[in-house]
């Protein structure tokens, strides 16, 4: 492999280096008394001697190397170049003729060994060299930590060794394995242990905390954040960036995604192919955080159609845009610009498109805007969801899937209540069809729109105070990519009529996120503090996964069932019709506003906690639109 021009001083240092090695293998293999003997045919080799190795080492890239880096990987490219030129000068001994002097064969291979050797010494000198400068300049940088003696921790130390424009003085490494305890990982010491932080820091006058480790749990890096935030640390992350064929070792900021992050467990995929390559799929709300990420995860598995179902425009369009470019297919996605709750629209484009497929994201889902407006949310909710379980029905779609919340599980306020009709609706569909239709419940995602996350990072740019509603109120959190991911998972396990639950985690304190993400935006509680406001309408302490806790497992850790979506109904009976009787009646009263409507809604649900707030609301407004929104407080 070739490359332009080699710098001069580089082949004239190498030329010397060579002539000097072949005399001194010489004087070596004969003595000073016999190599006067030979210097004439040693005089007359030095050009031969030049010209292979040079060019070897030419063609090797030798010369591409920039000698204060040289590397064990380039001392093994040179010593390539300096093998094949003993085999070519070999060859060419044997070729020359008896009666020019050549030089005893055992020469070449001296001569081998010391020019590999003194080749190599010089360009080591020329990095210990640069690396005794750069260690004078780096020992005035910032003090810094590498939480992580693995892999990942040496490299970085490396980098840092070899570029002292980082300004990086490496102090030591912090590590929980005791056998690394007191060793040195690339010349630095491995200071202590976790619970050792804080000591660590001030101690050495810490400045800067890079975490080296992949896939950190998220409860581990706000231990890290917590022991961090006195010192006025903004902890960093290390990562790689592509250049070319290469990566190189640099760090970020902690983001909010790493703080709430859990150990990833692998997903099969296959059989979602399997369920969606070729076939036509549509998704509702495809323009919303969890919709437009199905679309995405979906696109990948190469269905035959995708249609993409909104009521806003915008959000549509964004999807739509992203898809096409993407897929560079403008026939296969097809955008629809309906609402749900228009069931003449909607029925003419499922009749003319046909899906197979349906995942229905589209929801009203803020908590506190549907409290203030029940009677829109409960049509967009549960009468949407209704015209299209029937026009689902009417063209045969063979699989559904509900996206449903941790909300709809003893809900506290109209949005749960009418996640968990949502999911008794589509229970009774899969009743009476006998189809793969299913309910997904998780709880909050990453990146949606409005959620909590970025309005609590909206309010500490704006320099506070921090909103949280409680001290002690929890919530799990999921990133989007994992949850739509195991969404798909269980669409290929659920049975007709199942809940399928997935596994969050555990539940993480809103107070605590809150206190992180001031500390890594480099502020004090003192600077931006934290007010607490009370549970909102509808709010709970703490989110419910699961209603009676014995909930079967699947084969994938993260997914567990409810089979018959945890309901008494059956395909033969009067409850299925009790049940849609009175979620008519809910419906009607809602388009009429009528608070009877509400009443409707807890009888469905029989939340105890529903009722309570809608026992008191109830007393404290005569008229037929709720004015006091229930409240539920722990």
């Amino acid at each position: 492999r070739f490359q332009g021009r080699p710098p001069m001083r580089h082949i004239l240092s190498d030329g010397v280096i060579i002539v000097l090695s072949l005399f001194v293998s010489l004087f070596l293999r004969l003595g000073a008394v016999r190599m006067p003997e030979y210097l004439l045919a040693g005089l007359m080799f030095v050009p031969i001697t030049l010209a292979v190795r040079l060019l070897c080492m030419y063609c090797f890239g030798c010369y591409r190397v920039i000698w204060r880096y040289t590397s064990i990987a380039d001392g093994v490219q040179l010593a390539k170049a300096v093998g094949l030129s003993t085999v070519l000068l070999l060859a060419f001994s044997f070729l020359t003729p008896e009666n020019v002097a050549v030089l005893p064969r055992s020469v070449y291979f001296i001569d081998a060994v010391l020019a590999l050797l003194a080749l190599m010494a010089v360009r080591l000198g020329r990095r210990i060299s640069h690396e005794g400068q750069s260690s004078r300049q780096i020992r005035t940088g910032r003090r810094t930590l590498i939480y992580g003696a693995g892999n990942n921790g040496r490299l970085l130390a490396n980098r840092f060794r070899s570029d002292a424009g980082l300004g990086t003085h490496l102090v030591g490494f912090i590590d929980d394995d005791i056998e690394k305890q007191r060793s040195l990982i690339a010349g630095v010491p491995v200071l202590g242990t976790l619970d050792q932080l804080r000591e660590m820091l001030a101690k050495e006058n810490i400045t800067q905390l890079i975490v080296a480790i992949p896939n950190l749990s998220g409860s581990v890096l706000m231990e890290i954040v917590a022991a961090t935030r006195p010192f006025n640390i903004q902890p960093r992350m290390m990562t790689q960036l592509a250049i070319g064929k290469k990566t190189v070792e640099t760090y970020r900021e902690i983001q909010v995604s790493d703080l709430l992050n859990r150990a990833p467990k692998s997903v099969d995929l296959e059989p979602v192919k399997e369920m969606v390559q070729g076939k036509r799929v549509l998704i509702t709300g495809a323009g919303g955080s969890i919709g437009s990420e199905l679309a995405r995860q979906i696109m990948t598995h190469e269905p035959g159609r995708l249609m993409l179902l909104d009521h806003s425009e915008f959000n549509l369009y964004e999807i739509d845009q992203e898809l096409r470019i993407a897929a560079q297919d403008t026939q296969r996605v097809v955008p629809l610009l309906i609402d749900c709750k228009d069931k003449d629209s909607l029925s003419m484009a499922m009749r003319e498109f046909a899906p197979e497929i349906v995942f229905h994201a589209a929801a009203y889902k803020h908590v506190h805007l549907v409290e203030g407006n029940p009677y829109s949310s409960i049509l967009n909710n549960v009468y949407g969801t209704q015209v299209l379980l029937d026009c689902c029905e009417e063209v045969g779609v063979e699989r559904f899937v509900l996206i449903s919340t941790d909300k709809a599980v003893n809900p506290a306020g109209i949005m749960g209540a009418t996640k968990r009709i949502c999911e008794l609706l589509t229970t009774i569909k899969a009743l009476r069809t006998g189809k793969q239709y299913c309910s997904t419940r998780f709880g909050n995602v990453l990146g949606s729109s409005g959620s909590l996350i970025p309005l609590l990072q909206k309010q500490i740019q704006e320099g506070g105070p921090v909103t949280v509603t409680h001290p002690d109120v929890t919530r799990f959190f999921m990133l989007i990519p994992e949850a739509v991911s195991l969404v798909l998972k269980a669409a290929t396990i659920s049975r007709p009529g199942d809940i399928s639950v997935l596994k969050m985690g555990d539940p993480v304190k809103i107070v605590d996120v809150a206190r992180s993400l001031i500390a890594l935006c480099g502020k004090t509680e003192e600077e931006i503090p934290i007010m607490f406001t009370g549970l909102r309408p509808g709010e709970k302490m703490f989110e419910e996964l699961y209603i009676r806790g014995d909930e079967l497992t699947t084969e994938h850790p993260d997914i567990l069932t409810l089979p018959n979506g945890d309901s008494p109904l059956q395909p033969t009976g009067g409850e299925i019709e009790n049940v849609l009787s009175s979620m008519e009646r809910m419906v009607q009263a809602a388009k009429k506003g009528s608070k009877e409507a509400l009443f409707e809604l807890n009888e469905l649900v029989k939340s105890k906690y529903l009722a309570a707030g809608l026992n008191k609301a109830t007393s404290e407004s005569g008229s037929n639109v709720l004015k006091v929104p229930f409240r539920h407080n722990n």
